[in-house]
């Protein structure tokens, strides 16, 4: 079943891009970041969260990222492009303990906010889940935990991430997991965390303007809704209400799903 097109995106809030030049994996120059929010806001994103990595790998001090998405603020004024930037970090679970309570808030998401982005390692189960989620608790913040579906551990055992989800965690799925651009696993198991009522937001991840992990959300929405039959009204929430509830730093209470 084809999802309703009258149920386009209206205000559509991206949590997690590698939008900002030369700090990971992303854009390696800011005219390619430009060329990147151009094409999220074409697509129909209005607010984007910049969230490059912070492993071993990018160690990147909060304080880049907050520099780079001023930088790049400033970029799109001057091409005129209406997207509007906020600052974060997709945090390795590794990385998290080594982050004192001042650089943790500056790589909050938004910056000042009570919700981090925390990345699920792809090989092997975080046995000290449960821990490093209660330790984020204690410092007065709550997790949003980005693309489990594509988790060897979680495609073996989608039932692995309830106990993160009754911990107060939140589930993010990545909008090309439903159009298999990170294999059938991911995809099987992004639909059997969106049917299952845990997973509760859905981002972009991009990496780049495009072919390769666009910023761009639509598509993956509609096939979302169409993976497990849902009201596509269900599903704008995930890019919509809730990202902006998380922005403001406040409570989240994700809808049930509602089917057809």
């Amino acid at each position: 079943m084809t999802a309703d097109p009258g149920a386009t995106l209206r205000v559509v809030i991206d949590l997690h891009t590698h939008i900002l030049a030369g700090l990971d994996d992303g854009p390696a120059t800011l005219g390619e970041s430009v060329a990147m929010a151009r094409a999220a806001w074409e697509s129909g994103t209005r607010t984007l969260v910049c969230t490059p990595h912070m492993n071993s790998r990018f160690p990147t001090p909060p304080e880049r990222v907050h520099e780079e998405t001023a930088r790049l603020r400033a970029a799109l004024a001057d091409a005129d492009i209406g997207l509007e930037l906020r600052p974060g970090a997709e945090i390795a679970l590794d990385h998290l303990p080594l982050l004192s309570d001042a650089e943790l808030l500056m790589a909050s998401i938004d910056g000042d906010g009570r919700w981090v982005l925390l990345e699920m390692p792809f090989a092997g189960w975080p046995h000290r889940l449960g821990a490093l989620l209660s330790d984020l608790e204690m410092r007065g913040y709550r997790a949003v935990l980005a693309h489990p579906e594509r988790a060897e551990a979680v495609q073996r055992s989608p039932d692995r991430i309830r106990d993160a989800v009754g911990r107060g965690a939140l589930v993010q799925l990545t909008a090309g997991s439903f159009l298999g651009d990170h294999g059938p696993a991911a995809r099987r198991t992004a639909a059997i965390l969106l049917a299952g009522g845990v997973a509760h937001l859905i981002a972009s991840d991009g990496h780049s303007a495009g072919p390769w992990r666009p910023p761009e959300i639509g598509p993956g929405l509609e096939a979302a809704a169409d993976a497990i039959d849902v009201h596509p009204q269900s599903l704008m929430w995930m890019v919509d209400q809730g990202p902006a509830a998380i922005l403001e730093g406040g409570p989240v209470r994700p809808p049930r799903l509602v089917t057809r």
